[in-house]
Protein backbone atom coordinates (compact mmCIF):
# COMPACT_ATOMS: atom_id res chain seq x y z
CA UNK A 1 0.00 0.00 0.00
CA UNK A 2 1.37 3.39 -0.98
CA UNK A 3 -1.08 5.94 0.48
CA UNK A 4 0.16 8.00 3.42
CA UNK A 5 -1.94 8.17 6.61
CA UNK A 6 -3.05 11.67 5.63
CA UNK A 7 -4.06 10.48 2.15
CA UNK A 8 -6.07 7.60 3.63
CA UNK A 9 -8.16 9.97 5.76
CA UNK A 10 -8.44 12.50 2.91
CA UNK A 11 -9.98 9.79 0.73
CA UNK A 12 -12.57 8.96 3.38
CA UNK A 13 -13.37 12.64 3.90
CA UNK A 14 -14.00 12.98 0.17
CA UNK A 15 -16.22 9.84 0.33
CA UNK A 16 -13.78 7.81 -1.77
CA UNK A 17 -12.99 4.33 -0.38
CA UNK A 18 -9.27 4.39 0.57
CA UNK A 19 -6.67 1.64 0.28
CA UNK A 20 -7.36 0.68 3.90
CA UNK A 21 -9.33 1.86 6.91
CA UNK A 22 -8.06 4.94 8.76
CA UNK A 23 -7.34 4.56 12.46
CA UNK A 24 -6.75 6.85 15.42
CA UNK A 25 -5.87 4.12 17.93
CA UNK A 26 -4.66 5.76 21.16
CA UNK A 27 -1.13 4.37 21.36
CA UNK A 28 0.47 7.45 22.92
CA UNK A 29 -1.15 7.33 26.38
CA UNK A 30 -0.43 3.61 26.74
CA UNK A 31 3.17 4.05 25.54
CA UNK A 32 3.93 7.01 27.79
CA UNK A 33 2.78 5.08 30.85
CA UNK A 34 4.79 2.04 29.76
CA UNK A 35 7.83 4.34 29.53
CA UNK A 36 7.28 5.32 33.16
CA UNK A 37 5.96 8.86 32.71
CA UNK A 38 3.19 10.36 34.80
CA UNK A 39 1.04 12.97 33.03
CA UNK A 40 2.80 15.79 34.88
CA UNK A 41 6.28 14.41 34.22
CA UNK A 42 5.64 14.16 30.51
CA UNK A 43 4.12 17.67 30.40
CA UNK A 44 7.30 19.03 32.00
CA UNK A 45 9.72 17.38 29.57
CA UNK A 46 11.65 19.52 27.12
CA UNK A 47 9.24 20.23 24.21
CA UNK A 48 11.48 18.53 21.66
CA UNK A 49 11.64 15.41 23.84
CA UNK A 50 7.83 15.37 23.99
CA UNK A 51 7.58 15.71 20.23
CA UNK A 52 10.23 13.10 19.50
CA UNK A 53 8.59 10.61 21.87
CA UNK A 54 5.16 10.90 20.24
CA UNK A 55 6.59 10.86 16.72
CA UNK A 56 8.57 7.69 17.45
CA UNK A 57 5.48 6.01 18.93
CA UNK A 58 3.37 6.83 15.89
CA UNK A 59 6.05 5.65 13.46
CA UNK A 60 6.64 2.45 15.43
CA UNK A 61 3.01 1.41 15.81
CA UNK A 62 1.54 2.60 12.53
CA UNK A 63 -1.26 4.88 13.72
CA UNK A 64 -2.45 7.65 11.45
CA UNK A 65 -2.26 10.88 13.42
CA UNK A 66 -0.07 13.24 15.40
CA UNK A 67 -1.71 15.11 18.28
CA UNK A 68 -0.90 18.64 19.37
CA UNK A 69 -2.39 21.40 21.57
CA UNK A 70 -2.73 21.85 25.33
CA UNK A 71 -5.26 19.99 27.47
CA UNK A 72 -8.30 22.15 28.17
CA UNK A 73 -8.21 20.90 31.75
CA UNK A 74 -5.12 23.06 32.24
CA UNK A 75 -6.96 26.21 31.15
CA UNK A 76 -8.49 27.00 34.57
CA UNK A 77 -4.95 27.15 36.03
CA UNK A 78 -3.76 29.26 33.10
CA UNK A 79 -6.48 31.76 33.99
CA UNK A 80 -5.79 31.76 37.73
CA UNK A 81 -7.66 28.68 38.98
CA UNK A 82 -6.45 25.48 40.60
CA UNK A 83 -5.90 22.03 39.14
CA UNK A 84 -4.55 18.77 40.53
CA UNK A 85 -2.44 16.35 38.51
CA UNK A 86 -3.13 12.64 38.62
CA UNK A 87 -0.50 10.09 37.73
CA UNK A 88 -2.33 9.14 34.56
CA UNK A 89 -5.11 10.74 32.55
CA UNK A 90 -6.20 14.36 32.46
CA UNK A 91 -5.73 16.50 35.59
CA UNK A 92 -8.68 17.38 37.81
CA UNK A 93 -9.98 20.88 38.42
CA UNK A 94 -9.64 21.49 42.17
CA UNK A 95 -11.94 24.49 42.25
CA UNK A 96 -14.11 26.09 39.53
CA UNK A 97 -12.54 29.18 38.00
CA UNK A 98 -15.60 31.35 38.69
CA UNK A 99 -18.35 31.35 41.31
CA UNK A 100 -20.75 33.54 39.33
CA UNK A 101 -21.03 34.64 35.71
CA UNK A 102 -20.16 38.22 36.74
CA UNK A 103 -16.66 36.94 37.61
CA UNK A 104 -15.95 36.58 33.88
CA UNK A 105 -15.34 40.33 33.68
CA UNK A 106 -12.28 39.90 35.91
CA UNK A 107 -10.56 37.30 33.70
CA UNK A 108 -7.84 38.28 31.24
CA UNK A 109 -7.60 35.56 28.60
CA UNK A 110 -4.27 36.89 27.34
CA UNK A 111 -2.74 35.21 30.42
CA UNK A 112 -3.16 31.88 28.63
CA UNK A 113 -0.24 32.44 26.26
CA UNK A 114 2.04 33.32 29.17
CA UNK A 115 1.24 30.05 30.95
CA UNK A 116 4.24 27.70 31.04
CA UNK A 117 2.28 24.60 29.95
CA UNK A 118 0.82 26.54 27.01
CA UNK A 119 4.29 27.59 25.88
CA UNK A 120 5.70 24.06 26.26
CA UNK A 121 2.71 22.50 24.48
CA UNK A 122 2.92 24.96 21.60
CA UNK A 123 6.66 24.36 21.13
CA UNK A 124 6.16 20.57 21.29
CA UNK A 125 3.36 20.78 18.73
CA UNK A 126 5.49 22.84 16.33
CA UNK A 127 8.33 20.31 16.59
CA UNK A 128 5.94 17.37 16.23
CA UNK A 129 4.18 18.63 13.12
CA UNK A 130 7.53 19.47 11.54
CA UNK A 131 8.73 15.92 12.22
CA UNK A 132 5.60 14.56 10.56
CA UNK A 133 6.43 16.47 7.38
CA UNK A 134 2.89 16.29 5.96
CA UNK A 135 2.66 12.49 6.13
CA UNK A 136 0.18 12.34 9.03
CA UNK A 137 -3.07 13.96 10.01
CA UNK A 138 -2.13 16.73 12.46
CA UNK A 139 -4.81 16.86 15.13
CA UNK A 140 -5.36 19.65 17.63
CA UNK A 141 -7.54 18.47 20.51
CA UNK A 142 -9.66 20.42 22.96
CA UNK A 143 -12.77 20.11 25.09
CA UNK A 144 -16.03 21.16 23.49
CA UNK A 145 -17.29 24.57 24.59
CA UNK A 146 -20.06 23.10 26.77
CA UNK A 147 -17.66 20.78 28.62
CA UNK A 148 -15.01 23.49 28.99
CA UNK A 149 -17.64 25.84 30.43
CA UNK A 150 -18.42 23.18 33.03
CA UNK A 151 -14.74 23.09 34.00
CA UNK A 152 -14.76 26.86 34.46
CA UNK A 153 -18.04 27.08 36.40
CA UNK A 154 -18.59 23.57 37.76
CA UNK A 155 -20.77 21.02 35.98
CA UNK A 156 -23.59 21.14 38.54
CA UNK A 157 -23.72 24.94 38.46
CA UNK A 158 -23.77 24.87 34.66
CA UNK A 159 -26.62 22.37 34.50
CA UNK A 160 -28.73 24.25 37.04
CA UNK A 161 -28.15 27.47 35.13
CA UNK A 162 -29.32 25.81 31.90
CA UNK A 163 -32.74 25.57 33.55
CA UNK A 164 -32.76 28.73 35.67
CA UNK A 165 -30.61 31.39 34.00
CA UNK A 166 -30.25 30.89 30.27
CA UNK A 167 -28.78 34.35 29.53
CA UNK A 168 -26.00 33.61 32.03
CA UNK A 169 -25.27 30.28 30.35
CA UNK A 170 -25.03 31.94 26.95
CA UNK A 171 -22.66 34.57 28.38
CA UNK A 172 -20.47 31.80 29.81
CA UNK A 173 -20.51 29.86 26.54
CA UNK A 174 -19.67 33.01 24.57
CA UNK A 175 -16.70 33.62 26.88
CA UNK A 176 -15.58 30.00 26.59
CA UNK A 177 -15.78 30.15 22.79
CA UNK A 178 -13.49 33.19 22.81
CA UNK A 179 -11.06 31.27 25.05
CA UNK A 180 -11.22 28.34 22.63
CA UNK A 181 -10.30 30.52 19.63
CA UNK A 182 -7.53 32.34 21.49
CA UNK A 183 -6.02 29.06 22.72
CA UNK A 184 -6.24 27.21 19.41
CA UNK A 185 -5.03 29.90 17.00
CA UNK A 186 -1.28 29.38 17.38
CA UNK A 187 -1.58 25.59 17.41
CA UNK A 188 -3.41 25.73 14.10
CA UNK A 189 -0.69 27.96 12.65
CA UNK A 190 1.80 25.23 13.64
CA UNK A 191 0.29 23.04 10.91
CA UNK A 192 -2.90 21.43 12.19
CA UNK A 193 -5.12 19.72 9.61
CA UNK A 194 -7.94 18.38 11.83
CA UNK A 195 -9.66 20.14 14.73
CA UNK A 196 -10.94 17.65 17.28
CA UNK A 197 -13.28 18.19 20.23
CA UNK A 198 -14.42 15.92 23.03
CA UNK A 199 -17.65 17.07 24.67
CA UNK A 200 -18.52 14.53 27.39
CA UNK A 201 -20.76 16.90 29.33
CA UNK A 202 -22.99 17.06 26.21
CA UNK A 203 -23.70 13.32 26.54
CA UNK A 204 -27.16 11.87 26.92
CA UNK A 205 -25.87 10.51 30.23
CA UNK A 206 -25.51 14.12 31.43
CA UNK A 207 -28.07 16.37 29.70
CA UNK A 208 -31.34 16.01 27.82
CA UNK A 209 -31.63 16.29 24.08
CA UNK A 210 -33.42 19.62 24.55
CA UNK A 211 -30.53 21.11 26.54
CA UNK A 212 -28.06 19.68 24.01
CA UNK A 213 -29.95 21.27 21.13
CA UNK A 214 -30.29 24.62 22.90
CA UNK A 215 -26.80 25.04 24.34
CA UNK A 216 -24.21 22.44 23.30
CA UNK A 217 -24.97 21.92 19.60
CA UNK A 218 -24.92 25.62 18.58
CA UNK A 219 -21.44 26.05 20.06
CA UNK A 220 -20.19 22.86 18.44
CA UNK A 221 -21.34 24.37 15.14
CA UNK A 222 -19.51 27.62 15.95
CA UNK A 223 -16.34 25.67 16.74
CA UNK A 224 -16.48 23.59 13.56
CA UNK A 225 -17.38 26.53 11.34
CA UNK A 226 -14.39 28.38 12.80
CA UNK A 227 -12.08 25.40 12.21
CA UNK A 228 -13.35 25.11 8.65
CA UNK A 229 -12.68 28.82 8.10
CA UNK A 230 -9.04 27.87 8.75
CA UNK A 231 -9.16 25.21 6.05
CA UNK A 232 -9.35 22.28 8.48
CA UNK A 233 -11.38 19.10 8.74
CA UNK A 234 -13.10 18.31 12.02
CA UNK A 235 -13.77 15.52 14.49
CA UNK A 236 -16.05 15.06 17.52
CA UNK A 237 -16.29 12.56 20.36
CA UNK A 238 -19.13 12.54 22.89
CA UNK A 239 -18.98 9.96 25.65
CA UNK A 240 -21.94 7.84 26.66
CA UNK A 241 -25.27 7.31 24.97
CA UNK A 242 -26.11 9.82 22.25
CA UNK A 243 -28.65 7.67 20.38
CA UNK A 244 -31.33 10.33 20.87
CA UNK A 245 -29.25 13.14 19.32
CA UNK A 246 -27.47 11.46 16.43
CA UNK A 247 -29.88 13.21 14.07
CA UNK A 248 -28.55 16.58 15.30
CA UNK A 249 -24.88 15.80 14.67
CA UNK A 250 -24.86 16.82 10.97
CA UNK A 251 -26.15 20.27 12.01
CA UNK A 252 -22.90 20.87 13.91
CA UNK A 253 -21.03 20.69 10.56
CA UNK A 254 -18.53 18.15 11.92
CA UNK A 255 -16.84 15.71 9.51
CA UNK A 256 -16.15 12.73 11.81
CA UNK A 257 -18.09 11.53 14.88
CA UNK A 258 -16.54 8.99 17.25
CA UNK A 259 -19.19 7.17 19.29
CA UNK A 260 -19.08 5.31 22.58
CA UNK A 261 -19.96 1.66 23.07
CA UNK A 262 -23.42 2.65 24.38
CA UNK A 263 -24.44 3.88 20.92
CA UNK A 264 -26.19 1.65 18.38
CA UNK A 265 -23.60 2.29 15.68
CA UNK A 266 -25.55 0.63 12.86
CA UNK A 267 -28.61 2.77 13.56
CA UNK A 268 -26.34 5.84 13.88
CA UNK A 269 -24.67 5.10 10.53
CA UNK A 270 -28.07 4.73 8.89
CA UNK A 271 -29.24 8.09 10.29
CA UNK A 272 -26.01 9.88 9.34
CA UNK A 273 -26.11 8.18 5.91
CA UNK A 274 -22.59 9.22 4.97
CA UNK A 275 -23.12 12.90 5.81
CA UNK A 276 -20.77 12.42 8.78
CA UNK A 277 -18.07 9.74 8.94
CA UNK A 278 -18.55 7.47 11.94
CA UNK A 279 -15.90 5.84 14.10
CA UNK A 280 -15.32 4.15 17.42
CA UNK A 281 -17.89 2.05 19.33
CA UNK A 282 -15.69 -0.58 21.03
CA UNK A 283 -15.83 -0.50 24.84
CA UNK A 284 -12.33 0.64 25.88
CA UNK A 285 -12.39 -1.53 29.02
CA UNK A 286 -14.34 -4.74 28.37
CA UNK A 287 -13.04 -5.04 24.79
CA UNK A 288 -9.85 -3.03 24.20
CA UNK A 289 -8.27 -3.55 27.62
CA UNK A 290 -9.63 -6.93 28.69
CA UNK A 291 -9.86 -9.10 25.58
CA UNK A 292 -7.06 -10.89 23.78
CA UNK A 293 -5.73 -9.25 20.58
CA UNK A 294 -7.32 -11.96 18.42
CA UNK A 295 -10.73 -11.24 19.95
CA UNK A 296 -10.29 -7.50 19.44
CA UNK A 297 -9.44 -8.09 15.79
CA UNK A 298 -12.51 -10.29 15.44
CA UNK A 299 -14.70 -7.60 17.03
CA UNK A 300 -13.57 -4.94 14.57
CA UNK A 301 -13.73 -7.27 11.59
CA UNK A 302 -17.34 -8.03 12.47
CA UNK A 303 -18.06 -4.33 12.93
CA UNK A 304 -16.63 -3.27 9.56
CA UNK A 305 -18.57 -6.07 7.88
CA UNK A 306 -21.82 -4.83 9.44
CA UNK A 307 -20.98 -1.23 8.48
CA UNK A 308 -20.17 -2.16 4.88
CA UNK A 309 -20.99 0.77 2.62
CA UNK A 310 -20.76 3.45 5.33
CA UNK A 311 -17.55 5.50 5.74
CA UNK A 312 -15.95 4.33 9.00
CA UNK A 313 -12.73 5.01 10.94
CA UNK A 314 -11.32 2.41 13.34
CA UNK A 315 -11.11 4.01 16.77
CA UNK A 316 -11.76 2.96 20.36
CA UNK A 317 -15.15 3.90 21.81
CA UNK A 318 -13.54 6.32 24.26
CA UNK A 319 -10.18 6.93 25.96
CA UNK A 320 -8.22 3.70 26.31
CA UNK A 321 -7.04 3.03 29.89
CA UNK A 322 -3.31 3.65 30.10
CA UNK A 323 -2.78 0.19 31.62
CA UNK A 324 -4.06 -1.49 28.44
CA UNK A 325 -1.53 -3.91 26.89
CA UNK A 326 0.06 -2.27 23.85
CA UNK A 327 -0.64 -5.38 21.74
CA UNK A 328 -4.37 -4.84 22.35
CA UNK A 329 -4.20 -1.32 20.93
CA UNK A 330 -2.14 -2.62 18.03
CA UNK A 331 -4.93 -5.07 17.20
CA UNK A 332 -7.00 -2.09 16.01
CA UNK A 333 -4.14 -0.89 13.84
CA UNK A 334 -3.70 -4.35 12.35
CA UNK A 335 -7.35 -4.54 11.32
CA UNK A 336 -7.17 -1.07 9.76
CA UNK A 337 -4.09 -1.99 7.73
CA UNK A 338 -5.43 -5.38 6.65
CA UNK A 339 -8.83 -4.36 5.28
CA UNK A 340 -10.03 -2.15 2.46
CA UNK A 341 -13.50 -0.60 2.53
CA UNK A 342 -15.91 -1.54 -0.20
CA UNK A 343 -17.85 0.93 -2.29
CA UNK A 344 -19.63 3.61 -0.23
CA UNK A 345 -23.39 3.92 -0.47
Amino acid sequence: MSATPREVMSAVLSRTPPERYPTTASVFSVSSRAAGYTYEQFANLDPYEQAQFEYNVVRKYGTDHLSGSMSGTLLPEALGGKIKFRDHGSPDVDEPLIESISDLDKIDITQIRKYHHYQKSLSATQYLFDLGNGVYNNYVHTWGVFTQAGLFFGEEHLMRACLRDKPAVNALLDFTFEVFKYTQEEFITAGATIGSCADPTASGDMISKRIFEEFAAPYLQKVYDWYKSKGMNTSLHICGNIDDRIDLIPHTHVDIISVDHKVDIIRAAEILDGRVIIGGNADPVSIIMDLRPADIRAYYENLIERLDGYPYAIMPGCSVPTSTPIENVLAMVEVAHAHQPGKYR
